[in-house]
C-alpha cells in the first residue's frame, strides 16, 4: 500500500479581482510507505501547495489525497494521521523543551505517565536528553529544529510533512542536519515528505524526487535517475550543474548520431532512440564528466577549444572553454595534486575529452541567430 496517493489534484486560487492562480496542475503521485520522498523546484513550483493538501490545510480544487489508502477530503487535519514540521519550528517560547514536544499528547488527554515516557523517548531520539527544562531561547538553531522534530515524532504519525525545515539553519549545520534526518527515518520507518529548493539536500536524502515547475511535475525518480538522465532541459538545468548544447542531427545509424552543433562543431554520440536528420536537439553534459588536457595530447577524437575562464573552488577548478565562436562548455576538475593547480591559463589552447555515453540527448532545442552556452550555478542553492 502507497503511504500517500494523490490522484489528479489541482489547487486554483483566486486573487485580486477575482482572477484564477493555478498553482497545483493535475499531480499525480504514488508515495510508498516507510519511503523519503522530496519534493523538489523553484519558488512558486507548487510544492508548498500540496504539502498543505496532504496536511488538510488547503482542499484540492480537484482531485483527491489519500494516506494508507483511505480517502482524506472530508478528514480536517487534526484526524488526518500525519504531523508537519515547519520551517520556522513554531515552538511555544513560553513552554519548556519537554513542555513543547508533550503538547500535542496532553491535547489528547492521555495518562500522564505515558506522556511522560513517550516524551523522553523522543527527546532521546533526537539527542536533547538533559535539555527537558530549557526554554527555545536557550537553545541554538539545530537544537531547536530537534525539538520541533521530536514534538512531530512524539505523536507516531504515520507520515511526517518537512516544509523546508533547514532554510534557517548555517550551511554547516544544515548538511549535518540533513545526515541525521535520513538516518532518522530509516530508524523510525516513517514515511518522510520534505518540500526542498535545494537541490543538493533532495540529492543527499531522498529515496525519491519530484521535480515541479509552474505547478506541474515535470519528472520522479531516484536521485541517480533524476540527476544523469533528466528527461528534459529544466529538470537537468535545474538539478546541478550543466552545459547545454543546441545542434542539429546530421547522420543516423544503427549506433548512435553525430549532431553539427554551429554548423562547425560535429558530435558522435551513441544513441538507442532514433533522432530524424535536420531534427534540433540539446545536448546534455555535465562539468564533472568531461576533462581538459593540453593541446595535442591525446590522439583520440577530443573537442579543440581555448581557456576563457579560470575559477580556483577548493575542492575543485572551474574552467570555461570556447569551443566555437557561440559555445562554451564548463569543465570542473578536481584538485589532487598541488602541482597542478595553475596548469591551465586564459588564452591557453586545450582539448576537452568526454564519455560519449556521459552526453544526454533531449529531443527539444531551437537554435537562435547567436547560439549561446549557459551553464547554471547551483553551488549557492
Amino acid at each position: 500500500m502507497n503511504a500517500v496517493e494523490l490522484v489528479g489534484v489541482s489547487k486554483v486560487f483566486l486573487g485580486k479581482n477575482k482572477r484564477e492562480f493555478r498553482a497545483v496542475h493535475q499531480v499525480s503521485l504514488q508515495i510508498p510507505e516507510g519511503e523519503f520522498f522530496s519534493l523538489l523546484g523553484p519558488s512558486g513550483c507548487g510544492k508548498t501547495t500540496i504539502l498543505r493538501m496532504i496536511a488538510g490545510f488547503e482542499l484540492p480544487t480537484t482531485g483527491e489525497v489519500y494516506i494508507q489508502g483511505e480517502q482524506m477530503r472530508d478528514r480536517p487535519p487534526f484526524h488526518r494521521p500525519v504531523n508537519t514540521v515547519f520551517q520556522n519550528y513554531a515552538l511555544f517560547p513560553h513552554l519548556t523543551v519537554a513542555e513543547n514536544v508533550a503538547f500535542g499528547l496532553e491535547m489528547e488527554n492521555l495518562p500522564r505517565q505515558q506522556i511522560r515516557t513517550r516524551v523522553g523517548d523522543a527527546l532521546a531520539l533526537v539527542r536533547l536528553n538533559g535539555l527537558e527544562d530549557r526554554r527555545p531561547r536557550q537553545l541554538s538553531g539545530g537544537q531547536q529544529q530537534r525539538v520541533a522534530l521530536a514534538r512531530a515524532i512524539v505523536k507516531q504519525p504515520q507520515v511526517l510533512l518537512f516544509d523546508e525545515p533547514l532554510g534557517a539553519l548555517d550551511l554547516k549545520l544544515r548538511k549535518e542536519m540533513q545526515l541525521e534526518l535520513k538516518h532518522m527515518q530509516q530508524q523510525l520507518g516513517i514515511t518522510f515528505i520534505y518540500v526542498t529548493h535545494d537541490q543538493e539536500e533532495a540529492l543527499t536524502m531522498s529515496d525519491q524526487i519530484a521535480v515541479l515547475q509552474e505547478g506541474k511535475v515535470l519528472q520522479v525518480g531516484t536521485p541517480t535517475e533524476i540527476y544523469e538522465q533528466p528527461n528534459c532541459r529544466f529538470v537537468a538545468d535545474f538539478i546541478g550543474e550543466s552545459n547545454f548544447l543546441v545542434g542539429r542531427v546530421i547522420e543516423q545509424d544503427s549506433g548512435g548520431v553525430v549532431v553539427l552543433v554551429d554548423e562547425t562543431l560535429p558530435i558522435s554520440i551513441p544513441c538507442s532512440e532514433t533522432f530524424p536528420v535536420g531534427k534540433v536537439v540539446t545536448l546534455v553534459i555535465r562539468p564533472e564528466k568531461a576533462t581538459i588536457h593540453p593541446a595535442h595530447y591525446l590522439d583520440q577524437p577530443c573537442l579543440a577549444g581555448i581557456v576563457t575562464e579560470v575559477v580556483y573552488l577548493g575542492t575543485d577548478t572551474r574552467f570555461v572553454i570556447r569551443l566555437t565562436p557561440q559555445s562554451t562548455i564548463v569543465v570542473r576538475r578536481q584538485n589532487i595534486y598541488r602541482s597542478n593547480l595553475d596548469c591551465f591559463a586564459i588564452g591557453e589552447s586545450v582539448q576537452i575529452q568526454m564519455a560519449s555515453d556521459s552526453i544526454q540527448i533531449l529531443g527539444e532545442g531551437q537554435l537562435l541567430p547567436s547560439q549561446t552556452f549557459t551553464a547554471s550555478r547551483r553551488e549557492n542553492r
